[in-house]
């Protein structure tokens, strides 16, 4: 597989496992706060923060 193969390849992946990630905070959100569960969403966050990361990485090292 060619470089720009590969990194648009692991570009997707980044930008579909950040759409999901999203949709499950959303989906969690729109819960009553009392039953809303603020450990599963704050460990979202972070996994989204690590995929805008890693897609800013994989934007910049694209040949």
């Amino acid at each position: 597989m060619t470089k720009n193969k590969d990194y648009r390849k692991q570009l997707e992946g980044q930008c579909r496992a950040l759409a999901e990630h999203l949709e499950k905070i959303e989906i969690e959100q729109r819960k009553p706060f009392d039953e809303q569960d603020q450990g599963l969403i704050i460990h979202w966050e972070k996994t989204v923060a690590n995929c805008r990361q890693q897609i800013a990485k994989l934007e910049r090292l694209k040949p």
